[in-house]
């Protein structure tokens, strides 16, 4: 019952913020429906496990990114207030992106919540309309290009995926699966053609790639988190590359015990290295911030799914490091702002001296940073450290080595534009300090000093929930 609440009061919020053009009003609601989604959040923790209107179940892999998506979007709510307002966007704009970022987050909590794989592939084709418009809010010819690749080469990725769900409805009806619930299919997986598993997995990666930002179809996601709003750049590199991640996991944990799992491996191994190898050609000589913080993501959803691949420890780590990931991208993408705001420039090299223009915004940046290159004592150094030791228990020696080749280019492609930015000269004559805002700062230094306590700490609930969450998958 509780999910048809939410999915009809979403509808019902996201039609008020569109009809109300008063833009403080129109934000107000948006706001509401964050707290909203916050109180649901917190039901659905409490309902772990309990089936809902027959297509919906949230369990522990479900929950913990609900919670991430649920911080993010209330954070990214004060953030983009302050660039609608720094900017004077037009009130209809302002009233169609708070529409459109209510659908989206209903969207993804759909995608999270379903226990059903047709009803996944639905809420994730919404993701992409939602975001169509959360992408496009600046209406300039080159948003305008990069909402319409968007949206088009999403489209090919979902309908890729979708011939993934027909391959598999079409092995499960061969032995008497009559609908595509997580787990009818996991407790009959075995007795289903492997070809037909096969052809499921490939085309669902590769669909789902879109999302999560993975060879093959990644370009459109940089090009996305490029022109959108930086609030919204922080949500692609967040909560949609972990809704992606999510949907691969479900049909990663539904045909892991049947014939074809150690094949999903190589698979996901070779998609992995060949995402790393694209970030390294691209990180080295690209010049725009956003693109970099987008290859940045396309570097981490890699490790993540090398991680998963090879089993163990690494299904822990991947999870652990995604959340982490997802907060930590996302201030920066919020930091990004205001970097926007003083220089005007997206240029790594018409920007400089942050350190002494925004002494605080640069602290936030500076520990971004050594937490996204994973240098102690940041947590995605540990997470990154088991990340190597789960690679070599898995006897690809070969392939750490591999790796952490790549990463050292990668390492240094971020360094020389972060410290460039934090104490170089600016390339720009003139720049506005009223740019800085020191309010979005101290948000920003929560979140990484919350961060840095995950890593440390390791509070047992979420360690219990990872655990619960990978307790499905072979050992």
């Amino acid at each position: 019952m509780i999910i048809s609440v939410f999915l009809i009061s979403s509808i019902v919020f996201a039609l008020l913020a569109y009809i109300i053009k008063r833009p403080i009003l129109s934000h107000f609601v948006t706001f509401l429906y964050s707290v909203f989604l916050c109180i649901f959040v917190g039901y659905e923790y409490l309902h772990i496990n309990q089936t809902q209107a027959t297509y919906f179940k949230p369990d522990a892999i479900g929950i913990i990114f609900l919670i991430v998506q649920a911080i993010v979007d209330l954070i990214s709510i004060i953030h983009y207030y302050n660039y609608t307002k720094s900017r004077g966007d037009h009130p209809k704009s302002i009233s169609v992106h708070n529409m459109g970022r209510i659908i989206f987050n209903m969207s993804i909590a759909g995608v999270l919540l379903a226990n059903h794989f047709g009803v996944l592939w639905v809420f994730m084709e919404i993701t992409t309309l939602a975001l169509s418009l959360l992408i496009y809010h600046d209406r300039t010819t080159t948003a305008l290009e990069g909402t319409w690749k968007y949206v088009f080469i999403c489209s090919i990725g979902i309908a890729i995926a979708f011939a993934g769900v027909l391959f598999l409805s079409i092995g499960a009806n061969e032995v008497g699966i009559k609908d595509l619930f997580y787990d009818q299919v996991k407790e009959k997986v075995t007795l289903i053609n492997p070809l037909w598993l096969k052809a499921c997995f490939i085309f669902i990666l590769t669909g789902f790639s879109v999302k999560m930002g993975l060879v093959p179809l990644f370009n459109v996601d940089i090009d996305a988190k490029d022109v959108s709003p930086s609030p919204v750049g922080a949500k692609l590199s967040s909560v949609v590359m972990n809704s992606g991640f999510v949907a691969i996991f479900r049909f990663y944990d539904a045909l892991s015990g049947s014939s074809i799992f150690t094949w999903m491996n190589h698979v996901l191994l070779i998609v992995g290295t060949m995402s790393l190898l694209f970030v390294v050609a691209y990180s080295l000589k690209v010049n725009n911030v956003k693109r970099l913080l987008a290859y940045s993501s396309m570097e981490h959803a890699a490790l993540v799914i090398i991680a998963f691949a090879c089993g163990g420890l690494g299904y822990f780590i991947a999870i652990l490091h995604l959340i982490i990931h997802s907060l930590v991208k996302s201030t920066l993408f919020f930091q990004f702002a205001q970097m926007h705001r003083i220089f005007k420039d997206k240029n790594y090299l018409n920007m400089g001296a942050y350190l002494k223009i925004n002494p605080l915004g640069a602290l936030v940046l500076f520990l971004s940073y050594i937490s996204i290159i994973g240098f102690p004592p940041s947590c995605m150094f540990i997470t990154e450290i088991l990340i190597f030791r789960s690679i070599i228990d898995s006897q690809y020696a070969w392939l750490a080595i591999v790796i952490g080749f790549f990463m050292l280019f990668i390492i240094y492609g971020m360094s020389v534009r972060i410290f460039h930015i934090l104490m170089g000269k600016p390339g720009v004559k003139e720049f506005d300090e009223k740019g800085k805002n020191n309010l979005e700062s101290l948000i920003q230094l929560v979140v990484i000093s919350a961060v840095f306590y995950l890593g440390i700490v390791k509070p047992d609930v979420v360690v219990n929930y990872i655990a619960m969450a990978v307790s499905t998958l072979p050992h």
